[in-house]
């Protein structure tokens, strides 16, 4: 069944978007409350991620935590637009366990390189975002159409690779912006995806082949 406008309000669609969106605004606006997210001393307190404090006292708790803060509230509707309208179809397609495992997995490795490249440039930036987990669904959802021929719920591969595509020029075009662990988001997304989800996929449909000889390459895609 195809989907519609309806779907992206029903928290039954893709309730762990949901959770995962909401979990980033009380986050947001608890450190609102508190002090000011567009400081980075302030947000360098309360949990993002540091090059120095990581390697030389052991927080690596800031990995993880840093994915869930976000610099000022234009920074957070970004990634949460972004978030709550491809993370439901990719939910859907993929799977709540494979899902959280995508989105969690993909920030931390997006945090973990861009930690590495500071301290192997010599940089001691103040990091936070959920961009890196993002990109993980943005390089996911790449499988997904792929091991759906080219299509799913009205997202193609060519829409897929200039939304990634773009998405990395703006990073880089806009100062400031941690693409390292875009790049590290996206390339786990891909890997992770393919793993758990492509090749499972594939080889499902090599082996469950329809009356008519064509395959089937998933039971969420109504336009093959």
């Amino acid at each position: 069944m195809k989907s519609n406008k309806e779907d992206f309000l029903n928290p039954k669609n893709g309730p762990v978007t949901f959770v995962l969106v909401a979990i980033n605004i009380i986050v947001f606006i608890v450190l609102e409350f508190i002090g000011d997210t567009e400081n980075g001393a302030f947000m360098l307190n309360n949990g993002a991620m540091n090059p120095y404090l990581v390697l030389y006292n052991h927080e690596w708790y800031r990995l993880v935590t840093a994915t869930f803060m976000h610099f000022g509230i234009e920074h957070l509707a970004n990634n949460m637009l972004l978030l709550f309208l491809l993370g439901q179809i990719f939910e859907r397609a993929v799977g709540t366990t494979r899902y959280v495992g995508i989105y969690l997995g993909s920030g931390l490795a997006g945090s973990f390189l861009s930690f590495f490249y500071m301290c192997l440039m010599g940089k001691n930036d103040i990091v936070a975002g959920a961009s890196g987990a993002i990109f993980g669904i943005v390089g996911g959802m790449i499988i997904v159409v792929i091991c759906h021929k080219g299509k799913y719920e009205g997202i193609n591969t060519k829409r897929m690779l200039f939304m990634a595509a773009l998405t990395l020029y703006f990073g880089f075009a806009t100062a400031g912006t941690d693409n390292v662990g875009h790049l590290g988001g996206l390339l786990t997304g891909i890997i992770l995806t393919f793993f758990s989800y492509g090749i499972p996929t594939i080889i499902r449909a090599i082996k469950a082949p329809k009356e008519n000889g064509s395959v089937d390459f998933g039971e969420e895609n109504p336009y093959t």
